[in-house]
């Protein structure tokens, strides 16, 4: 007996939350061939709804999938396409992954242009992710902390909204490269590992609790703290602190690790 096929049916992918695993997913969506209409792609660890004529299909991340990609991405539409779809997808928003696989769609007919349709929805989605990983780079940047521990490397922690941790190896790679130094992503339990005058690693962990943790310090990174918890206090001018302003330039969610905005 012949099945019939529902012409309503969705297929709904559920992929990993990182660009292997969306990217995995947009080939998979491609060669099943149902109609980009009929599909959607969706992070497996993000709540959903099961929905009536809708087939959910989990996703195992295959990195030569995702490479095929990636390279039709970059030899296809360009390099700037795929750095802008590459920082979207680091955002925590749960509607990445299908707003990436519709720009995707987009771009193979558009080419380059599909960054100046900023009146199709998905594209100006996509382009408020980039421009929000971008900030938070750059904030990161400015108020990451190391610290001297007992050991002689150098150690900081971040917390931050996107997985953005592989945007800061190049510059701490540049401006400490004689150093040993671990950066870890107390949130999703990742972090980047530099040896001196070489290049970093990226690994993921979950032996420890990184956001408790309790490092020894150096002698000198003790008296180096003190020395410049005194200086921020000294400079401080009573009459000029200006709360409003201060949440504005440097938001609370990013003083967590910064030892100047806690006591001894």
């Amino acid at each position: 007996m012949n099945t019939k096929i529902d012409a309503n049916e969705r297929y709904v992918f559920l992929c990993e939350d990182s660009i292997e695993g969306i990217f995995t997913a947009v080939y998979n969506a491609f060669a099943k061939r149902h109609g980009h209409d009929k599909n959607h792609i969706q992070i497996a660890d993000q709540y959903y709804n099961q929905e009536l004529l809708t087939t959910y299909i989990p996703v195992n991340t295959d990195f030569e999938k995702a490479v095929k990609v990636a390279r039709t991405i970059q030899d296809k539409i360009g390099d700037d396409v795929y750095e802008f779809i590459q920082k979207a997808s680091v955002s925590s928003d749960p509607e990445k992954a299908d707003a990436i696989y519709r720009v995707i769609i987009l771009a193979l007919k558009m080419g380059k242009k599909v960054l100046s349709y900023l009146t199709e929805p998905n594209v100006a989605f996509l382009m408020e992710l980039e421009r929000s990983t971008n900030n938070e780079i750059q904030k990161l940047l400015q108020f990451l902390r190391f610290e001297e521990l007992k050991n002689g490397f150098l150690f900081a922690r971040i917390n931050p909204k996107c997985a953005i941790l592989p945007y800061l190896a190049e510059h701490f790679s540049d401006r400490f490269s004689g150093e040993n130094w671990i950066i870890v992503d107390t949130v999703r339990d990742s972090m980047l590992i530099h040896e001196i005058h070489k290049g970093c690693s990226l690994m993921m962990t979950s032996d420890i609790d990184f956001d408790a943790f309790t490092p020894e310090y150096s002698e000198d990174e003790e008296l180096w703290r003190k020395l410049w918890k005194t200086f921020v206090d000294s400079i401080a001018i009573k009459e000029r602190i200006n709360p409003r302003l201060q949440m504005q330039m440097l938001p609370l969610r990013f003083r967590k690790y910064m030892k100047e905005f806690h006591p001894d």
